[in-house]
């Protein structure tokens, strides 16, 4: 979404009009959630997406003829049979609905504080408000300032504001033929994996596609480097692991699977001086308790030690390295989504 507001401010800069696409609407086995995003610009390429196949190439061309007029919005239906679905990349059928809405270098302001907030951490939701047979309205949602840009009767505002305050997954809302679509712009975790072994190298790969930032360090460039970790955002070779670890806050993880004890040690007591929202270290029971006990008579108290996940993940039997990888991240995806243990 990043990338969407950043082309879209860019293009409102040089006076030009852009069509943004989402879909607001799916069922079945949809080609992608309802609240995906696509931005078409005057030429016709795109940012984003909302799915490929006859669903995308239909919304870019009608977009591209509503740049051409003065159309400011237009809903597409789409009732894909197993045929075309399977051109979508669908299992089966679906039904999609897809909202079209011209965006005009006025509104260069709200989406520039849109992107803004969402810069500075502030979990804004873009708001699309349908009501009824009229023109849709973009309004921005922060917990700080309410809805802003739209109004909405009391108890849909007030739903609005519950679901918006913790979600991450858009959502919609409906109430007396007015429509509300929300799309939580949350940003993305970082998980810091602190080694980048083969445990390491699976849960790289696993909570990048479950949507984690992905930054490792290792001291050894042979396994630390860009072509064994392509979904990275950062690979680090350090000379060694002291002072690795930098300010972190909530939205960042850190999963401790060096290749020995001392350095998994000394990582742990570095991560627990920071308020990382999750801290993980793999490990036999007998090799936690060596380290905590250590920890312990260092200064550290029993209430840090209370913050570590070990050993990590969740108890599914994992045995393999890809195995592990699926327990660490889901154990991750939990803290994230805050469901308790």
């Amino acid at each position: 979404m990043n990338d969407i507001l950043k082309t879209l401010i860019d293009t409102l800069d040089q006076d030009r009009h852009a069509v943004f696409c989402g879909i607001v609407e799916s069922s079945g086995s949809a080609p992608r959630t309802s609240g995906a995003r696509m931005l078409v610009l005057p030429d016709g390429s795109i940012r984003g997406s909302v799915g490929g196949g006859p669903v995308e190439g239909a919304s870019v061309a009608k977009a591209v003829k509503m740049l051409a007029g003065a159309e400011t919005h237009r809903i597409l239906s789409f009732d894909l049979n197993s045929a075309t679905a399977a051109d979508a990349g669908m299992v089966c059928g679906g039904a999609v609905k897809v909202l079209l809405q011209r965006v005009t270098p006025a509104q260069r302001g709200f989406f520039e504080r849109l992107r803004a907030l969402h810069g500075a951490g502030e979990r804004p939701a873009l708001v699309t408000v349908m009501p009824g047979d009229q023109e849709p309205v973009m309004a921005l949602w922060t917990a700080g300032g309410g809805l802003e840009g739209a109004e909405l009767p009391g108890g849909l505002g007030a739903e609005l504001a519950r679901k918006a305050a913790k979600a991450r997954q858009n959502f919609s809302l409906e109430d007396g033929g007015l429509r509300v679509f929300a799309e939580p712009l949350v940003t993305p975790t970082v998980l810091h994996l602190v080694g980048a072994g083969h445990v390491a190298l699976a849960t790289a790969k696993v909570a990048a596609f479950a949507g984690f930032e992905v930054v490792v360090m290792d001291d050894r460039a042979e396994f630390a480097n860009a072509e064994r970790y392509p979904e990275a955002r950062e690979v680090r070779v350090l000379e060694n692991f002291d002072g690795c670890l930098a300010e972190l806050g909530p939205g960042d993880y850190v999963v401790i699977v060096t290749r020995g004890h001392l350095h998994d040690r000394d990582v742990l007591a570095q991560a627990l001086r920071t308020g990382a929202g999750y801290v993980g270290m793999i490990g036999s029971r007998s090799k936690r308790d060596a380290v905590y006990r250590s920890l312990l008579e260092s200064g550290y108290t029993q209430a840090d030690l209370d913050r570590v996940f070990c050993p990590i993940g969740l108890a599914i039997g994992a045995d393999t390295p890809e195995e592990i990888a699926v327990s660490i991240v889901g154990e991750m995806i939990r803290v994230r989504a805050g469901v308790p243990a």
